[in-house]
């Protein structure tokens, strides 16, 4: 009926060869057909070949369509998707201590005071208020 063909794939295990997308919502293909293309427009250095993912496909063919003698290229989409760098891993990360943190007793009795300072008999009754109002309609059942 059909002859045989290439099943498409939606994912692969060294990932695109250009951004290092290991997945994507359409298919990866095989790059032959387009490497003689990368190193102008992605501004590669150095050879790239294996599977690559349809987005740099598009890019490709969308750089094919440049008027001649455009020096755009999309270098910042080369291993865009390959996941945190070697420098980045292998950086302690920053740990606070916990005794920076802690709040002190005399602070916390200092803190008391200054609270005590500003809240008048007035807002204190209002409180006793709501605080019995609360309780009376169950909202604190002690």
């Amino acid at each position: 009926m059909f002859g045989f063909h290439k099943p498409k794939m939606y994912r692969s295990i060294e990932g695109c060869c250009i951004c290092r997308a290991k997945s994507s919502s359409s298919r990866f293909t095989d790059s032959k057909r387009y490497e003689k293309d990368f190193q102008s427009c992605f501004g590669l250095h150095e050879t790239r070949s294996g599977d690559i993912c349809n987005a740099c496909v598009l890019l490709v063919k969308r750089w094919k369509k440049l008027p001649a003698g455009s020096k755009k290229n999309w270098n910042h989409v080369v291993d865009a998707r390959a996941g945190p760098s070697l420098k980045t891993t292998l950086k302690p990360k920053k740990v606070k201590t916990l005794s920076g943190n802690r709040i002190k007793s005399n602070q916390i009795s200092k803190l008391q005071k200054e609270f005590k300072r500003h809240i008048t008999s007035q807002m204190m009754a209002q409180i006793q208020k709501w605080l019995l109002a609360l309780i009376e309609h169950q909202f604190f059942p002690f």
